[in-house]
């Protein structure tokens, strides 16, 4: 990661990345750790949350038929940002969301309580990993962005997909047969993985891993 970071800031300059290159790897790792974490915590009271510039975690809600009853099944969902799609022409799979879900803004202050770093360098760090990934982006390269205990966005090809934990669907449903739901259909069997899938994910000369 330190290294995608020095790259791209002797490409493009300093002027426009005044944050990343103060901050090791291991920093810019744990600011992203907490912005996993809030979104978990808003997530488990039942509210998506939106990330400039990257999008919004959320939840979709379907009705499934179990036999002789029927089970609401709540399981979360990623919308990527329309404006950066259509910007980088990106293609990802329609959600249903849930019109009921509040969606409240990532708060970089309450963020920053959680680190050692200060509001605005918690909140210029998202965005400059953000400029640099979607610089990356530009380039044709795909894109491994790994969400602490909730999952991995990746976009492989143009394409955007969100893979969730197991552990973080079977912490965010209450029907209990949410896990098993997804992995028996075909549409949604590579949207659920586990952590150790996620040890898979490394930097290759056509993919970059973010935020290692």
């Amino acid at each position: 990661m330190l290294e995608t970071i020095q790259s791209a800031v002797l490409e493009v300059g300093e002027n426009l990345f005044p944050t990343l290159p103060k901050l090791s790897a291991d920093d810019v790792v744990n600011v992203w750790a907490n912005v996993a974490g809030f979104t978990d915590r808003q997530m488990s009271l039942q509210k998506g949350v939106h990330i400039p510039n990257l999008g919004t975690f959320t939840f979709s809600q379907q009705k499934l038929d179990m036999g002789h009853k029927q089970i609401l099944m709540q399981r979360p969902v990623f919308l990527m940002s329309e404006k950066n799609v259509q910007d980088h022409g990106l293609t990802y799979t329609k959600q249903h969301v849930s019109d009921d879900i509040p969606i409240v803004p990532l708060n970089f202050t309450a963020i920053s309580l959680e680190s050692p770093f200060d509001r605005d360098t918690v909140e210029g760090c998202v965005k400059e990993t953000l400029q640099i990934m979607y610089r990356y982006i530009s380039l044709k390269r795909n894109v491994e962005f790994i969400f602490k205990d909730i999952g991995v966005l990746t976009i492989r090809n143009n394409k955007v997909k969100m893979k969730f934990y197991k552990d973080f669907l079977n912490a965010m449903d209450g029907s209990g047969y949410l896990v098993k739901a997804l992995s028996n259909r075909p549409v949604t069997e590579d949207s659920v993985i586990s952590m150790k899938d996620s040890s898979e994910f490394r930097a290759t000369p056509n993919t970059v891993v973010f935020p290692w």
